[in-house]
């Protein structure tokens, strides 16, 4: 009986979460929210956070946050990669760094970001589950949102190599 009474309050509770906080953190195993103004900050006192941008070329072409690095979704999850500690292969492709052309460490703090937040959802799923990142965050908000809250500049234009 008590456990089908805690069932019943949690979608009550969620009449209580805070506007504007929508996105969903994956650290092994926890989860937390942020918000917009927590993603900023964050940048400001830490400017090696990553954010991925796992949205298509053509996506990233038509305008892009100047911190992210373009990691489509359709890219993450192509090729296989060998788990040094145990031999076993799995599928994924490990995101890159655009400025180093050098895979993201597996314990830097990471913000992943697409159109609707549902891609982003998806990369961290992969990214924490099966490929070990540690503390990495699937932001729910928009695009546009994360353009409006003037996190950094938008840019246009294409992706001429890693390291543009």
């Amino acid at each position: 009986m008590k456990i089908f009474s805690v069932v019943l309050l949690l979608p009550s509770l969620s009449a209580f979460a805070p506007f504007g906080v929508t996105s969903v953190v994956y650290r092994n195993p926890c989860s937390a929210l942020f918000s917009v103004a927590d993603v900023k900050a964050d940048f400001k006192l830490n400017p090696k956070t990553f954010l991925l941008d796992v949205r298509e070329p053509g996506e990233w072409a038509e305008g892009h946050l100047a911190l992210a690095s373009p990691n489509p979704l359709s890219e993450l999850t192509k090729g296989t990669w060998m788990d040094g500690a145990t031999g076993i292969f799995s599928p994924g492709s490990f995101p890159i760094d655009r400025h180093t052309g050098v895979a993201i460490m597996k314990n830097k703090k990471m913000y992943i970001h697409c159109k609707m937040g549902g891609r982003a959802k998806q990369a961290a799923a992969l990214l924490t589950q099966q490929m070990g990142y540690n503390d990495v965050v699937a932001l729910e908000e928009t695009f546009d949102q994360l353009a409006a809250a003037e996190i950094c500049d938008v840019v246009m234009g294409e992706v001429q190599d890693l390291t543009d």
